[in-house]
């Protein structure tokens, strides 16, 4: 046969429908058959009509093989038997190899649905914050998102135009000034959409050493190389998030922490401004502590700030972890200044899936501006058919995120956010007046002592201690696992954490012991009145 001949031979078309005769095929490819490999597959007496190498006939005896043991376990698969008369549903899948082959799309629904029925309702999850609300419109448009790549600017256009309308609606809703780049910036503040807030908190972090790092240089006429040996530090509450952990040990930044009491779970402003020095890279501020909900007061950190950057002729610039706080601050009255109405607030960050309500994996931030903080993280991309400026850590994402996060902007408006907020807290209210009510054996000593801040000025977050004074024998841990028989998921805490460099574990107050527990309730938008009177 000749080149062309073979160019121009067309394979024959086969019914491919059972998993059998695919097998048949892809083993007819591989052993270059001419017969049609169905046929020569289902006809056994067909076998010993091709004068192939050793290898190639183990390959067909193995596919022979293959062939029979398939024949006999998908039998009724063509007819597609309800998923529990099947021969699948019969199948481990605890080896953790991929299967031979293929299962229909609805027996693979229901191989994923039967895993995930084992999880606890998300719905009764008291103890994350991430969000678990979405309407079948939203659901559509995550789905949408999902095939768009939002690293491909080029290609994506219009959907890069939606993430960018996104981060000047949260820029706004964050009072951010407009910086003077904005209109060659393409009318955008210097801002990104991100993998939830710890990929927030990390750029925050990167770009607060890298904007230290040439203040460093410049103060003591350093070069850039001669900066790189040293290390800087950030000043943080006890209280942080996970991601701050991660950028201590990935970045190679000295944290100082600042104990709170367990009373009042806030940073102090006078603390901090003991701790900031000359390679202080920056302060973070928390908008509601995973712990109990308490806003650190950035107004009063902020005006620390200014007194020792004067009085030190330092540059040290405020970072506001608002993960939880970010989409529930802006809609509450009389609160204090946060945000970027503050001088020394270089950036702000926030998880768009938990008080944002967007789908899982949302994440916002914000900077002031571009210079001297966005620039330093910004990457150039030109090989995607275009030039664009890539902000995130990460390259390839899909867009659900920030499809689901357009589409709550538009359902929700001000007027919603604010809706939801109030019903929040309201919740909120009645669990902690419940809790409140319970009394010991005596009937008289309080059954728990409250430690979050109360009805006003927090986030949605009801936390509390089993009153020590009562010597009761069980802890607040074991309080978690009591509830998990009523199908309700609260967190237990025992009062400590880990040095994210030292390995140690340390009190997470400073005046409470490490072996003391709390727990914490936290009140998302599903959380009704009507649930939270059977939790």
């Amino acid at each position: 046969m000749t080149r062309k001949e073979q160019k121009s031979r067309k394979e024959p078309e086969y019914d491919h429908d059972t998993p059998t005769e695919q097998l048949a095929n892809q083993a007819a490819r591989m052993t270059k058959m001419d017969k049609p490999a169905v046929e020569v597959v289902k006809n056994e007496s067909s076998w010993g009509e091709y004068n192939l190498p050793p290898s190639k006939n183990l390959m067909l005896k193995k596919s022979k093989e293959i062939h029979q043991q398939l024949k006999n376990k998908y039998t009724g698969l063509k007819n597609q038997l309800p998923y529990y008369a099947s021969r699948v549903c019969d199948e481990s899948l605890q080896d953790d190899r991929l299967v031979e082959v293929g299962f229909p799309a609805r027996y693979c629904l229901r191989e994923v649905e039967d895993m995930h029925s084992l999880d606890f309702s998300q719905n009764l999850n008291t103890s994350s914050y991430v969000n678990v609300v979405a309407e079948p419109e939203e659901e559509e448009v995550a789905l949408m998102g999902l095939k768009v790549n939002l690293a491909d600017q080029t290609v994506y256009p219009a959907s890069f135009r939606m993430h960018n309308k996104c981060v000047n609606i949260v820029a706004n809703l964050w009072n951010c000034p407009k910086p003077k780049d904005f209109d060659n910036n393409g009318g955008t503040y210097a801002g990104a959409g991100t993998v939830g807030s710890t990929e927030a908190c990390l750029l925050s972090g990167l770009a607060l050493k890298f904007r230290w790092r040439k203040w460093y240089a410049r103060k003591y006429n350093k070069s850039e190389e001669e900066v790189l040996s040293i290390r800087p530090n950030l000043v943080i509450s006890t209280l942080y998030q996970a991601a701050w952990e991660k950028l201590f040990k990935y970045f190679d930044i000295i944290p100082k922490f600042v104990r709170p009491s367990y009373k009042e779970m806030k940073i102090d402003p006078e603390k901090v401004g003991a701790l900031i020095d000359e390679h202080t890279m920056g302060v973070v501020c928390i908008m509601g502590n995973h712990y109990s909900g308490h806003y650190d007061r950035v107004d009063l950190v902020d005006a620390i700030v200014e007194k020792v950057n004067k009085e030190k002729g330092l540059e040290v610039g405020i970072h506001v972890d608002a993960a939880s706080g970010g989409f529930v601050a802006p809609f509450q009255e009389y609160l204090p200044p946060w945000d970027f109405r503050l001088k020394n607030v270089m950036s702000i960050s926030a998880s768009g899936h938990k008080f944002g309500e967007a789908v899982c994996g949302t994440g916002w931030l914000v900077w002031r501006q571009k210079e001297r903080l966005a620039e330093h993280v910004a990457i150039s991309v030109s090989y995607l058919g275009g030039h664009a400026d890539s902000y995130t850590l990460n390259f390839s994402r899909p867009a659900a995120g920030l499809y689901s996060q357009m589409y709550k902007f538009f359902r929700l408006g001000r007027e919603g956010y604010t809706q939801i907020t109030e019903n929040m807290m309201a919740v909120a209210k009645y669990i902690r007046d419940e809790i409140k009510g319970m009394k010991g054996e005596d009937g008289v000593t309080p059954l728990f002592e409250i430690l979050d801040d109360g009805d006003k000025g927090c986030l949605p977050v009801v936390s509390a201690m089993l009153n020590p004074d009562l010597h009761l024998p069980f802890d607040d841990v074991d309080l978690q696992y009591a509830l998990v028989q009523g199908h309700w998921y609260v967190s237990g805490y025992v009062m400590a954490f880990e040095h994210p460099t030292q390995n140690t574990q340390l009190a997470l107050f400073l005046d409470q012991v490490s072996s003391k527990t709390m727990f914490r309730i936290v009140v998302k938008s599903n959380l009704t009145l009507r649930l939270a009177e059977h939790l």
